[in-house]
């Protein structure tokens, strides 16, 4: 299940308008690393460590549907020849955006709204519908950033929105150096973590944010 994703894409839609919270790189950068680490958690993906972060790959373990329109879209986006990680997640991003909004609205999550621009270009937004699920995981990030030991999720999600500089909450210099110390520490350990093979927070962070 693409269940991080997902939880990021609630986090990065606006509640009101429906609309995305940041530009589309850093969006695509975001969602397309919770993608690869949905991917990890599936058991279809490893990522091998490697002396440069940058030339990190994604290498497909197995490739056969797994039932989630998201990762499916993902596996078929990565193919069988091992792909940078950094060009990964932009595009994984890039091609999962639309199929995890579909997967969040079936959910019941959001609602699409469709307008029209001057009465002639079409557009949608997604706005909440139930706001429960994002509240639980804003509550988590908040209790993480007021000094709880978060679960490895909630730090994942934050060290992914620490990269683009998008953390909710973070809106002081304290809580700022909170996050980046989740982004450090809180997950050196743990399924998630053992798939990067010893990168360090600093590789991975320039992986989650590279341009």
């Amino acid at each position: 299940m693409s269940r991080l994703a997902e939880d990021l894409v609630l986090l990065l839609l606006d509640d009101e308008s429906g609309r995305s919270t940041v530009d589309l790189g850093r969006r695509y950068r975001a969602v397309g690393s919770a993608v690869l680490l949905d991917l990890v958690r599936a058991g279809r993906i490893s990522i091998p460590a490697s002396d440069d972060a940058r030339e990190t790959r994604v290498v497909v373990s197995d490739g056969t549907p797994t039932g989630d329109p998201a990762l499916d879209t993902a596996l078929a986006k990565l193919g069988e020849k091992p792909t940078k990680v950094g060009w990964a997640a932009e595009n994984l991003g890039h091609d999962c955006w639309k199929p995890l909004l579909e997967l969040l609205t079936a959910d019941g999550a959001i609602r699409v709204e469709e307008n029209r621009v001057l009465g002639l270009v079409k557009t949608r937004s997604f706005p909440t519908a139930d706001g429960s699920r994002e509240r639980e995981i804003r509550a988590g990030i908040d209790a993480a950033l007021n000094g709880a030991r978060p679960d490895e999720e909630t730090a994942v999600l934050i060290t992914i929105l620490h990269g683009i500089g998008a953390v909710p909450g973070a809106r002081d210099e304290a809580t700022r150096q909170r996050a980046a110390e989740i982004a450090r520490t809180a997950w050196a350990s743990g399924p998630l973590r053992d798939a990067f093979h010893g990168l360090d927070t600093a590789q991975l962070l320039i992986l989650f944010a590279a341009s």
